[in-house]
């Protein structure tokens, strides 16, 4: 009988030791997944050996390696407490890819209380809060007065903050803040500068046939957030690409996969960039992701296992075009000055974002008119690591 395309399925687990296969769960480690592929690649070479005609021999099959990539549209988890660690599912392929998880179990501080220092950009934390240099750095924050609005106006994400417990935001209000302020209950996933990245096993089912992965590292990693509107209906996600070995392959039925929450679109939400709001089509970071394979002859496969050797992250903006007087793009490019960009959408506990990259680089941005109308496309460049890229689901 012919497989199903339909009945395809992933499951994927952190490795405790790199390299050593988690035989992840048909129930609690699977994904709710787009655009799956598994690809297994034979590792050959052709060698010059002479046969006496003009037919050569064909290449040695030296061994296989393992590829997976998907898409995974952003819905959270739900309910109005964060999950354990490592519970929330995308969020391991997050850690795999140098994002660190945090999970703040408890509202900073337990009870809203007042901020001073009120600027149209930033502000400073009462006694509820820990004076820790970068401590709270790309995390959301809700403002209780002062972005204006209702619902997720009312939130923002935290630019900088210095060990005086002064914070700086990624928008601008339209006086001096004031009022309340509290850090809701979140799970956030942010740059680290850490060289410890957590290799992952994974189950890979393409109908009733299933293909296990060990020692799977990220080699491809971006985030994409379009605008749902009238033009484009795709809501935010992000795709990924693993790659490692492969552990063993077997006949199995393809488990049936829950279905999640509903994906919230990228509307009714924020964009800011250089802490200007904005308009535009969409907002990408793609990690341009490397991976190694150091040698080993004691390894069946010759090889350790495959290494998260780097990250480039570069942000791509497709915006309305804007008046020079509103956002001078051209002079921010010459300065090479760092600005922030945020986006954020949904309204629903466990199931709103907060997107945040604190501090690139502008490219020089041009002008594009082959729509109806006029936009600018261009990039920004990130250099510092630190809590720089940013990915944060407040629960309240």
């Amino acid at each position: 009988m012919v497989d199903r395309s339909n009945a395809s399925a992933f499951a994927v687990v952190k490795e405790v030791t790199s390299g050593t296969f988690v035989a992840p769960s048909n129930t609690a480690d699977l994904l709710q997944i787009a655009d799956i592929k598994v690809q297994i690649d034979g590792i050959t070479v052709d060698i010059n050996e002479y046969t006496g005609s003009i037919h050569k021999v064909g290449s040695v099959v030296l061994g296989k390696s393992l590829t997976v990539s998907g898409k995974l549209y952003l819905r959270g988890p739900g309910t109005s407490t964060p999950p354990v660690a490592d519970a929330w599912i995308p969020g391991r392929i997050l850690q795999a890819g140098g994002l660190a998880e945090t999970v703040t179990s408890t509202a900073i501080p337990a009870a809203p209380e007042a901020v001073s220092a009120g600027t149209t950009t930033g502000f400073t934390l009462g006694a509820g809060a820990t004076g820790t240099l970068d401590l709270y750095k790309a995390m959301m924050i809700k403002l209780a007065t002062g972005l204006g609005g209702t619902g997720n106006k009312l939130y923002t994400m935290i630019r900088s903050y210095a060990a005086s417990k002064a914070a700086t935001i990624a928008e601008t209000a339209s006086g001096a803040i004031t009022g309340n302020y509290q850090l809701p209950k979140q799970l956030s996933y942010r740059t680290s500068t850490s060289s410890t990245i957590p290799t992952l096993s994974t189950s890979n089912w393409m109908g009733n046939y299933r293909v296990d992965g060990v020692g799977m590292a990220i080699s491809a990693l971006k985030f994409v957030m379009p605008t749902t509107g009238r033009n484009a209906s795709e809501p935010p996600y992000f795709e990924f690409t693993l790659t490692g070995d492969v552990y063993q392959d077997a006949d199995e039925t393809c488990p049936i996969v829950t279905a999640g929450l509903a994906i919230p679109p990228y509307r009714d939400g924020k964009l800011w960039v250089g802490n200007t709001q904005m308009g535009g089509t969409s907002f990408d970071v793609d990690f341009n992701a490397t991976v190694a394979y150091p040698p080993n002859p004691n390894n069946a496969s010759g090889n350790e296992t495959a290494l998260l050797t780097g990250t480039q992250r570069k942000v791509s903006l497709n915006l309305n075009q804007y008046s020079k007087a509103t956002k001078d793009f051209i002079a921010l490019a010459d300065a090479q000055s760092y600005n922030a960009v945020m986006a954020l959408w949904g309204s629903a506990t466990g199931n709103m974002f907060g997107f945040l990259v604190s501090d690139a680089r502008f490219n020089y941005r041009s002008p594009d008119n082959s729509a109806e109308y006029v936009t600018s496309t261009g990039e920004m460049f990130v250099d510092d690591a630190n809590r720089t890229v940013s990915l944060c689901i407040p629960f309240f």
